[in-house]
């Protein structure tokens, strides 16, 4: 039954071809992060400057998701994917050799910002023609965007794998190369494929507001900012948690991948299921289940005893981003959805941002306990703002519950799935 789940999304023509390219394409992701820090630090010497320019390009990353997602809502996906790709070609191969010419911190830092902010929008793309192509089926969609936030881990666990294996047969600047290659081939794959270049979004008029025109799409970036706190704040902790416990840092990736690890053991078994009731009430159920889930964090005393704690701590982050896409197909304006999914990118690039920076002062002045104690607040905050905000979120009924509706009041028929901001407008 699992598999079958799963093979329903492969079923549609040419939706082969479009997950295989965008497994390639995306694979970079993973890649780039790390192998520019490696690589600036080797060229330079300076920590500082490796820092800036990943700093740069998680920030190029975050503020221009939402554009590339408005031109693609525009102009169609291979109008904004292949020049992109293209783009960041240029800007990673700039980092490279700014890097190995000893550039100054400015110039290695624009480079990383321009290819940050060039990265195509696969994961983006590849979700709003799974819209489409299951637009009448709520439970292939849930069961779709679970599948693309496992890939999405998946990726922050192979991609480290892979630039380790490349910089220790070869050099950073051959890990820089293999992820071009791979983003070069996996974008244009899919962006010359049929179900990509027939794809449109639905042209309404649109405010400058765009997607954030929706006061649900406010609310819910609302919640995730604070959310999103608890990764950039455990990417501090774990560092601090195994040096404190008598580790080297590099022992803080094994921490962090158990939380990816449960994240694709959560998603897996979550995307495999058919869920029925109100979309709101589930992923309100799934962002309490993160939150309880960090909670248990705070005790531990033990490396062992983090690894496992974070492994449970991931199970519910999949489901979850799972859920606020469907939540997404409710409440976004039509016309937007390929904005609306990369919104979700930014606040979670934002809180990340955030709770790293207020996590690294608080290791320093207080304990890392403290910064575990962010981790954990964050996400209590983003829960507490999508209840509060919960009637803002309330969209037009799935199928589910029309049928349901249906069911259990044959008297009156139910009600439509027509509203301007759900499903069906799509």
């Amino acid at each position: 039954m699992a598999l079958e789940a799963y093979r329903e999304l492969l079923r549609p023509p040419g939706a082969s071809r479009l997950v295989i390219t965008v497994l390639i394409g995306r694979i970079p992701i993973g890649i780039f992060s790390l192998a520019i820090v490696l690589l600036v630090r080797q060229q330079t010497g300076s920590f500082a400057q490796a820092g800036a320019a990943s700093a740069a390009w998680a920030i190029g990353a975050g503020i221009v998701a939402p554009l590339q997602g408005r031109l693609v809502d525009h102009f169609g996906q291979p109008a904004v994917l292949i020049p992109s790709t293209l783009v960041n070609a240029v800007a990673v191969a700039g980092i490279v050799v700014a890097a190995r010419n000893s550039a100054s911190t400015w110039v290695l830092a624009g480079f990383a910002w321009l290819g940050g902010a060039a990265l195509p929008p696969l994961g983006a793309c590849m979700r709003s023609v799974w819209a489409t192509l299951f637009a009448d089926d709520a439970g292939a969609r849930n069961t779709a965007y679970t599948f693309e936030s496992v890939i999405a881990e998946l990726f922050y666990i192979v991609g480290p794998i892979i630039t380790t294996v490349l910089v220790t047969l070869s050099s950073p600047s051959v890990a820089m190369l293999a992820a071009i290659a791979l983003s070069l081939i996996g974008t244009l794959g899919f962006a010359t494929a049929a179900l990509a270049r027939s794809w449109h979004s639905e042209h309404h008029s649109h405010t400058r507001a765009g997607a954030l025109g929706a006061p649900g799409m406010r609310t819910l970036m609302l919640a995730i900012v604070p959310t999103g706190m608890a990764f950039g704040a455990l990417e501090v902790a774990m560092p601090a948690f195994v040096v404190a416990h008598g580790h080297r840092t590099a022992f803080a990736g094994i921490l962090l991948s158990a939380m990816a690890v449960g994240s694709v053991l959560g998603g897996l078994w979550y995307g495999a299921r058919r869920w029925s009731g109100p979309i709101v009430r589930r992923f309100i159920g799934l962002q309490i289940a993160f939150t309880l889930a960090l909670l248990p964090l705070l005790l531990a005393d033990s490396i062992p005893l983090m690894t496992v704690l974070m492994v449970l701590a991931g199970l519910a982050l999949a489901p979850s981003a799972a859920a606020g896409y469907l939540l997404i197909d409710r409440i976004t304006p039509p016309g937007t959805v390929t904005e609306a999914t990369t919104w979700m990118m930014t606040a979670n690039v934002a809180g990340g941002a955030l709770g790293a920076g207020l996590a690294g002062i608080i290791v320093e002045d207080l304990s890392v306990r403290w910064a575990l104690a962010l981790a954990c607040a964050g996400p209590i905050i983003g829960t507490i703002v999508t209840l509060l905000g919960r009637h803002r979120l309330e969209g037009p009924l799935t199928e589910a519950e029309t049928a349901a509706g249906a069911a259990a009041a044959t008297t009156e028929p139910p009600e439509p799935v027509g509203s301007s901001s759900g499903p069906a407008a799509r």
